[in-house]
């Protein structure tokens, strides 16, 4: 039994229908899909900055480990960073 108004119960049909996208959902997030399809070169490169090994680089996302992923992550967002800094200096 749902003690709110139809306001609070349909806000929270759609809540709930976010969160099933957002964390369940079958299609690759942004990290897998820039990972799987990156470039041996950009792979490797990115595989160095978050410490992994250069087997890493023949896997797919979703075979690494999660705190690989974990790892991949924080280097994407490191060298993305670091892009965004010094954009436009080395031209």
């Amino acid at each position: 039994m749902f003690l709110g108004t139809e306001q609070q119960r349909l806000t929270g049909l759609r809540q709930i229908a976010h969160l099933k996208e957002t964390y369940f959902s079958n299609s690759k997030n942004k990290l897998e899909t820039i990972f799987d399809q990156a470039t041996d070169k950009w792979k490797t490169t990115l595989c160095f900055h978050a410490g992994l090994k250069r087997r890493h680089t023949l896997l797919a996302y979703s075979e690494l480990k999660p705190e690989e992923q974990l790892k991949i992550a924080q280097a994407l967002l490191s060298l993305r960073h670091f892009s965004a800094r010094y954009t436009g200096e080395f031209c």
